[in-house]
């Protein structure tokens, strides 16, 4: 079978679907299949197809170019007008599928998409003929609720929120979810596939004792027991709270250090927080790594105080090498987790519950033991690779059946301005808000240097992105040769500002643009 796996999201990548990937592809691969990954490039200013260890490229801002002046006149034939975050989001959407055509998916049998839009996209641009099959492995539309992020939006980018989740899932043939919850999650965007298929993640064994090897430095344990948390620096991951909670723990016991494993936007505010609480000796940043499980083997016990989560990846690895797990009762966390027994449930933010059971974890041994030694069994007996390769095989063949019967037809044209799905959804809408007086944001613009040494030395030629909070690319540009660059058009919110080069690395911040106007960030190596 030829397949394709694609994601909108860059890979390689530190989380979880950059895990699920490299599993399934090694598995499908270990089975015959011929298997190939279309993905954000790491850079994020190209997509491209890794097919036998060669790589086909599409650089991306030429399709934007093309994609954003169409989209809007597309969009004024249904009289409406798109704010530029809108416009943006729907020009990642076309260049993704515009990429998708230009790569060419005709000798691909089956389609395995990632995300909701890597789905939108690739369902107008495959083949009649070829099965697609996607795996949500999140919300991302109530991710903007629980971090707050949807006071930013608009009433018409609210509704077009709720149908990116919609259009990004319903496309497909079959949808696999991870668990129980998500399916439940979904519904409130009336997501309700008739071909849903739970299928948990499992763990490859071979590729999983690979990254038992620590391949980073190891921060001086010096006698204190360790508490890591494996999570990306944002706000939904709750780290503020397991801060806060430390700062409670210190005073009972002077012998604990937390590992913050991963790295994000929320970088620079917990780093000024653990200055505020004064937890310098009692916290260290590892930033991204590629060997967390080396990390979770020799942490005394891993604690994620998300506020939303889906199937994290990192309790099926901390239960793996037997270490008791502290979690937010959040999302299908608590399809992992049974408390007290193979691990630990606190309420989310409450950081008085999550002190007092790292305490008692901590301090009892007894019981230490015991959900260890349960966490050891639950991970053995379910999360297995081979079981999650083979019931996706299974989804697949359902797929492949449906289509035998399905003949060569027509694809849809990219701008054929009757097939703009979203146009058609939020025409009602939006005509309901201009009645009520419909407005768009004033528009900001930003800028700044890019330096290093100190701030002593300008970079050129350096990429620095706009990134909203659910991780879409908004802007691209390039430093002039005093390093200095210029965005356009960036409505007021929050945002992330990423910056890569030749020979510099990548620095990521979390940048607040409260109003129209001018606004300054420098971002330095």
């Amino acid at each position: 079978m030829r397949i394709l796996l694609t994601t909108y999201w860059p890979l390689p990548h530190i989380g979880g679907v950059s895990t699920y990937v490299e599993t399934l592809y090694n598995r499908l691969a270990d089975m015959g299949h011929e298997v190939d990954i279309l993905a954000h490039h790491p850079d994020l200013t190209k997509f491209y197809l890794l097919k036998q260890g060669e790589q086909q490229i599409v650089e991306k801002n030429s399709l934007r170019h093309l994609i954003e002046p169409a989209l809007i006149e597309g969009y004024r034939q249904y009289q409406m007008t798109l704010t530029p975050w809108m416009t943006r989001h729907e020009a990642e959407k076309y260049a993704f599928e515009m990429a998708c055509r230009q790569i060419g998916l005709d000798s691909y049998d089956l389609i395995h998409t990632q995300d909701i839009f890597s789905t939108f996209s690739c369902s107008r641009a495959k083949p009649a003929p070829a099965a697609l099959v996607a795996t949500i492995h999140g919300c991302l539309a109530t991710e903007w609720i629980v971090n707050g992020e949807i006071h930013s939006r608009t009433p018409l980018e609210q509704e077009y929120l709720a149908l990116e989740e919609f259009y990004g899932a319903m496309p497909s043939d079959h949808l696999i979810l991870p668990s129980q919850w998500l399916s439940k999650r979904l519904s409130s965007f009336r997501i309700s596939h008739p071909k849903t298929h739970i299928i948990p993640y499992g763990i490859d064994p071979q590729m999983f004792g690979e990254r038992l090897r620590p391949t980073g430095q190891i921060p001086e344990k010096a006698g204190r027991k360790v508490i890591a948390c494996p999570a990306r620096l944002v706000t939904i991951k709750g780290q503020i709270y397991l801060l806060r909670a430390m700062q409670l723990l210190i005073q009972q016991r002077n012998d604990i250090v937390c590992w913050l494993i991963g790295d994000g936007v929320m970088r620079r505010d917990l780093e000024k927080q653990v200055e505020q609480l004064g937890l310098q000796n009692h916290v260290v940043f590892l930033g991204d790594r590629s060997d967390v499980p080396a990390l979770l083997s020799l942490a005394d016990l891993v604690v994620l105080p998300s506020l939303q989560d889906n199937l994290p990846f990192a309790v099926i690895e901390a239960q793996t090498v037997g270490k008791p797990v502290i979690a937010s009762k959040v999302g299908g966390i608590v399809e992992l987790i049974e408390d007290l027994k193979n691990g630990m449930l606190v309420e989310p933010k409450d950081i008085d519950q999550l002190y007092q059971k790292t305490l008692l974890l901590l301090n009892d041994e007894d019981l230490y033991t015991r959900i260890s030694q349960e966490a050891i069994h639950r991970a053995r007996a379910e999360w297995h690779a081979e079981v999650m390769a083979e019931r996706t095989l299974s989804v697949y063949r359902k797929a492949l059946d449906s289509k035998r019967t399905v003949q060569n037809s027509t694809q849809k044209s990219l701008f054929n301005i009757p097939d703009l799905p979203f146009a058609l959804d939020l025409k009602e809408r939006y005509g309901e808000l201009k009645k009520k007086g419909l407005s768009f944001p004033n528009a900001a613009r930003l800028g700044g240097r890019v330096r290093i040494n100190g701030g002593n030395k300008e970079v050129p030629e350096a990429c620095v992105h706009l990134i909203d909070m659910a991780g879409v690319v908004l802007n691209s540009v390039r430093t002039n040769q005093n390093g200095e660059y210029l965005i356009r058009d960036v409505q007021p919110g929050n945002y992330a500002l990423t910056c890569l080069g030749p020979n510099i690395g990548t620095q990521t911040i979390r940048i607040s643009v409260p109003a129209a106007g001018f606004w300054s960030f420098d971002l330095e190596f």
